[in-house]
């Protein structure tokens, strides 16, 4: 029906209940339903669908009484809906159980028909604001539901950019390394990237890349660079070169003060050597055997800055028996329950627990150190000369 939810007017005379009409009409009431005994529940049991905006109730009426009004409120369908008592209330105690029993306003005669539309127009306002409320509330789960099924999604397609299980066992089998690999964003969209491929049988590339933020724009930018990947054919086995490639591409692509720490690089297992570039990333580590750690240099400016950049290639030797640790800067600049920042001391103490077994230990010692809501993305990849790949598909 049109009109918006009636008012319900609960009166023992019909006829008598006309001021009462003309007020609620002249307030803007469209649809008012008049009833003169407790054929009241009926009347709200027709209107389910659609419950009164308000309850004008005669304390005259038939069978009224708090007892009443209480079943009222037990009807699912009235029980946020205003009830107004209309009558003589000559005693305390009544007017006391009538407010317990539901009612939302007593409105004491003699009563003026100005001051009844006054008392009125409060109520019927709030009915509005509260269906206007009501409305805006749905409306706002509506967006939060669909926009978390489409943050959902994208969530997926940006773990699909991630190699898969199969890719690294099948960098596992072909070079005899051990990877592991740990990502996860601050938020539903994080600004992280990883990858690693084949260059021939000896050596294999691999680079991480922290886009600056996180959320969707730095979810976008991943986007862009695995797009760029695919597309454009990298100097593969010259790391400097190919962050410099990348970096001009991405100053023509990336928008105004976003960047993009990354670090390339090639691991040749027959030289037993790592070969790799960084624009702005953190250092690598290696735990050679014998638990010596060694620290590679970094130095060159993030891609996405200055089209003019250049970098640099750092050897670092990775014999059988070393680990390599590479990780965005989340890793280090995660702050400690006592507010300490983790540093690279803390991530050296985590490279020296390695074990040939897989990452997830040290890195349940670090959750522990540090609140695992991350004020930034992280990413850890860990690889390991230590002879045996693990079992699946090559």
């Amino acid at each position: 029906m049109s009109g918006g939810p009636p008012v319900v007017i609960g009166h023992p005379r019909t006829s008598s209940a006309r001021p009462l009409r003309d007020v609620l009409g002249r307030l803007g009431v469209r649809r008012i339903v008049v009833v003169d005994d407790v054929r009241l529940a009926q009347i709200v049991a027709d209107t389910a669908a659609e419950p009164p905006q308000l309850l004008l109730l005669h304390a005259g009426l038939p069978g009224f009484s708090p007892d009443f009004l209480m079943a009222l409120r037990e009807n699912a369908n009235l029980r946020d809906v205003p009830v107004l008592v209309l009558g003589r209330f000559p005693a305390g105690t009544l007017r006391g159980e009538l407010m317990r029993a539901g009612a939302t306003d007593l409105l004491a005669r003699p009563l003026t028909l100005a001051e009844l539309s006054a008392r009125l127009s409060v109520h019927l306002d709030r009915c509005r604001l509260d269906r206007s409320l009501q409305e805006v509330i749905r409306s706002l789960q509506t967006y939060h539901h669909g926009a978390m099924q489409r943050m959902a999604l994208a969530r997926q397609m940006q773990l699909g950019l991630l190699p898969d299980v199969a890719a690294c066992r099948s960098l596992e089998g072909r070079y005899g390394i051990a990877l592991d690999s740990h990502f996860e964003s601050s938020s539903e969209l994080g600004g992280d990237l990883w990858g690693a491929r084949s260059l021939d049988d000896r050596r294999f590339a691999l680079f991480l890349c922290d886009f600056t933020g996180h959320g969707v724009a730095a979810a976008l930018n991943t986007f862009r660079l695995h797009a760029l990947l695919a597309r454009i054919d990298l100097p593969a086995d010259d790391p400097a070169e190919a962050l410099r490639v990348l970096n001009g591409l991405l100053v023509g692509l990336l928008p105004e003060a976003q960047f993009a720490a990354m670090i390339y690089a090639v691991v040749d297992v027959s030289a037993d050597r790592l070969v790799y570039a960084t624009a702005g990333a953190p250092k690598p580590l290696v735990r050679h055997t014998g638990g010596r750690l060694e620290v590679g240099p970094s130095c060159g400016l993030p891609l996405g800055l200055a089209s003019e950049a250049r970098y640099r290639n750092h050897c670092l030797d990775f014999p059988p028996g070393s680990t390599l640790l590479l990780f965005s800067d989340a890793l280090y600049e995660a702050r400690r329950w006592d507010g300490e920042m983790f540093g690279y001391g803390g991530v050296s103490d985590l490279v020296q627990g390695l074990d040939d077994s897989d990452l997830q230990r040290p890195l349940g010692r670090y959750f522990a150190t540090v609140p695992r809501l991350l004020a930034d993305d992280l990413t850890v990849l860990w690889i390991s000369r230590n002879g045996r790949p693990r079992s699946g598909p090559d």
